[in-house]
């Protein structure tokens, strides 16, 4: 990282159409999952951007508000050459991301089975009391809520974690990484973090753990998932597209460990890809015969074989 004043090199740059929302959708999507988003870009290059971008991955729009004289946010990521990152944004128009605007397209929601609320920590418009009635009306309304925060910019202050424990008796399942569980529940090992989160309200937790894999605990029940062995190209984003490889899983019936193989299986393949990123079912598919819980699954032991997503 460079001091003040001064300069280092980096070997290579790109631009993304990214974000969780983006990530996620544009990774579902891709393993033939319907996905709508309801979101706000600016009119400018890079809204017109991202909109192309999610329509080129089949990812519904009709929901995300284009606004005039408004900047699109932009985050600009530093990668390590061990993959590890670091963040700094400027959030555009998502400050002005409303729940009036959400509620608007609630029919998008209705119609789906899987509610994903993400990046709350870059939608201030957003509180956490509205973020609770939000969840709760769609849990009413029989949708899986699905939550993943990112990390808090402020650190995890009391009053943030004060909120927070306010939202997840609405969650059904909570996707944190590691370092996130940690901050949010002060203790270190996984299990520990699922109970307390459970204790909080949450269904299914899941804990992202980077090159050692992923945890999650349901009720009485927990199982651990190694990570497969690639060489990292860029891990910005892993986390979401992780969490698209858990929900197929999910909307599948899977189960836990099946799922998190799953994510796991289609997480590797992003963060060791330099083009085409967004792994296709039928490539999870092959890849995830690894894991024996996956090579057990006979529909996808048929899509990998037969070469169809």
């Amino acid at each position: 990282m460079p001091e003040w004043g001064q300069e280092v090199m980096g070997l290579e740059s790109d631009q993304f159409s990214s974000g969780q929302a983006g990530y996620l959708s544009m990774a579902l999507s891709r393993l033939g999952v319907r996905t709508t988003v309801i979101g706000n870009v600016g009119d400018d290059v890079y809204g017109r951007k991202i909109l192309a971008d999610l329509g080129t991955f089949g990812v519904h729009v009709e929901g995300v508000k284009c606004m005039n004289g408004v900047k699109t946010g932009i985050s600009v990521a530093l990668v390590r050459a061990d993959g590890e990152r670091a963040f700094i944004t400027d959030l555009g128009c998502l400050r002005i991301f409303s729940e009036s605007m959400i509620e608007a397209h609630w029919n998008l929601v209705e119609s789906a089975a899987i509610v994903c609320l993400v990046g709350l920590f870059c939608t201030p418009g957003i509180s956490f009391n509205a973020a609770a009635r939000l969840l709760a009306r769609a849990r009413k309304a029989g949708k899986i809520t699905m939550v993943d925060t990112g990390w808090d910019p402020k650190n995890w202050t009391n009053e943030t974690l004060a909120g927070l424990y306010t939202v997840l008796p609405e969650v059904a399942v909570f996707m944190p990484n590691q370092d996130e569980a940690r901050a949010i529940t002060g203790l270190d090992n996984l299990e520990g973090m699922a109970r307390a989160l459970q204790l909080a309200g949450v269904d299914k937790i899941v804990i992202k753990c980077g090159n050692s894999g992923s945890y999650a605990f349901c009720g009485t029940d927990s199982c651990v998932v190694p990570a497969r062995s690639v060489k990292v190209y860029d891990a910005v984003g892993a986390g979401d597209i992780f969490n698209s490889g858990f929900l197929y899983g999910l909307l599948k019936n899977w189960s836990l460990e099946a799922c998190l193989a799953f994510g796991n299986t289609i997480a590797s393949l992003y963060i060791s890809r330099t083009i085409d990123r967004f792994p296709r079912l039928r490539e999870v598919a092959q890849i995830g015969r690894d894991y024996p819980v996956l090579s057990a699954l006979d529909a996808l032991t048929n899509i990998a074989e037969n070469n169809h997503d």
